[in-house]
């Protein structure tokens, strides 16, 4: 997806940050299920109930590309079978980047949002998104260590790296993800890749 260096869309490359091993244990999911069965209906999330026999959580290994990621034994349309069943899941497995032990309330925020899915909330959905957030918000950039990380990785992958002002002449060095709207000098929208 994406174009190529005169294009708005960005070019999407996984990214990956290289953490150390985590020497602490993972965190406990036991009082998050607990959370999360006092907010949300059984009919909502029907592997709940199961997921005190059925899950494990792991560290991934450093040089993984996901902060976090659930990974179902069966294959999706047994899983969804099972879901509309109110049958369990079967084994289920979290694996957390351990980049994470770095960055509290991310880990919190990527936990919750992995549990939800081995819970059955299988989709990225809006409800799993507020859920989510009710839960666990996530650290918001100027806070979270591991996200300025991130986006440091990706800004320094992208073939474009400067921003011209075809308004004012004005160049400036990139800093953000995303492609400015206006020049910061003079507040044109003439913004054009700068090599």
């Amino acid at each position: 997806m994406g174009g190529g260096p005169d294009s708005d869309k960005p070019v999407i490359r996984p990214v990956s940050v290289e953490g150390k091993e985590a020497l602490i244990p993972v965190p406990d999911p036991l009082p998050w299920l607990h959370r999360i069965r006092e907010i949300v209906d059984s009919s909502e999330a029907p592997f709940l109930d199961g997921l005190s026999r059925w899950l494990t959580v792991n560290w991934s290994p450093p040089n993984s590309d996901l902060l976090g990621v659930t990974r179902f034994e069966l294959e999706p349309n047994e899983l969804m079978r099972r879901r509309r069943m109110k049958a369990p899941s079967g084994p289920v497995e979290i694996e957390l980047h351990p980049i994470l032990v770095d960055d509290q309330e991310l880990l919190e925020h990527t936990f919750v949002h992995e549990l939800l899915h081995a819970a059955g909330l299988t989709t990225h959905n809006l409800r799993h998104s507020e859920l989510t957030e009710m839960l666990a918000p996530a650290p918001s950039l100027s806070d979270s260590p591991v996200l300025q990380r991130l986006r440091s990785a990706v800004i320094d992958g992208q073939h474009i790296q400067q921003w011209k002002c075809n308004g004012c002449s004005f160049q400036w060095k990139r800093s953000t993800v995303s492609r400015p709207k206006r020049c910061p000098k003079c507040a044109k929208s003439e913004v054009v890749p700068y090599e």
